[in-house]
């Protein structure tokens, strides 16, 4: 990764076109949990302050 990322926005087109239609499933899928993921994620900070005890 050359940090390319940080120029702006940047199309989702990957090497090949499984990778790419991958990645775009992966995106759809996240997007339709919405709030469902933003909980798993304070339970993860969550268990991990608890495991930092």
């Amino acid at each position: 990764m050359s940090g390319d990322n940080l120029h702006g926005n940047q199309p989702i087109k990957f090497y090949s076109e499984e990778v790419t239609l991958t990645k775009v499933q992966l995106l759809e899928k996240q997007l339709s949990l919405g709030d469902k993921v933003s909980d798993l994620d304070e339970k993860h900070k969550e268990w991990s302050r608890k495991l930092s005890r």
